[in-house]
């Protein structure tokens, strides 16, 4: 009797700790929501800031470069919008000069919303796949990746949580499949694999 209360007590920690886990997940999603609603609202200011211009007639009807830089009154960048292997790139700069979010267009023109930390490692990656299924990806403090969320290629739901070892290491894997309901594939620290169903 004691085996299985041990055993209760065990699950219902580790389903405590899955549940801390995704709280702290669902509130680095609604930051990062926030954040790009910010910048988001900068580009549409911009924009609208730059139509006013245009319409009043007080500018030229085209401005050519191959990048626009905006600075800060201690003369560091904090916008920059260039054109980076041949896809356009729109770069904010913190006070001190640090890339801290880029928005641009990879490859084939797909859309990425990067963010950075101080000493510019990826941090979090929102972005559409070759496919145009989206996802989003995080690092933790050594810059490792620990969690990916995406719709893979038929637009079926994967979630991936990674160990230390980040995607070679210990890993949980739960996709939702149209043909065959949920599979949970996991890895443990001796890299024996595991799947359910």
């Amino acid at each position: 009797m004691i085996f299985f209360r041990k055993g209760r007590a065990m699950a219902e920690e580790a389903v405590d700790k899955g549940e801390h886990r995704l709280q702290q997940l669902e509130k680095q999603v609604r930051e990062l929501r926030m954040t790009s609603l910010a910048g988001a609202v900068g580009v549409v200011v911009l924009c609208l800031f730059s139509l006013f211009r245009i319409l009043s007639g007080d500018v030229p009807e085209e401005i050519r470069a191959k990048r626009f830089a905006v600075a800060r009154e201690n003369g560091k960048v904090g916008i920059l919008l260039a054109i980076r292997e041949n896809n356009p790139r729109f770069s904010l700069y913190d006070s001190d000069g640090d890339l801290r979010a880029v928005f641009e267009l990879q490859g084939k023109g797909q859309p990425i919303l990067s963010f950075l930390d101080k000493e510019r490692h990826y941090r979090s990656v929102i972005g559409l796949s070759d496919e145009g299924n989206p996802g989003i990806a995080f690092w933790d403090n050594d810059y490792r990746a620990r969690v990916n969320f995406k719709l893979a290629g038929g637009g079926e739901p994967a979630l991936g949580l990674f160990g230390r070892d980040g995607e070679t290491g210990t890993s949980a894997v739960l996709y939702l499949s149209d043909e065959n309901g949920p599979i949970l594939s996991m890895r443990d620290a001796l890299g024996q694999d595991w799947s359910l169903p």
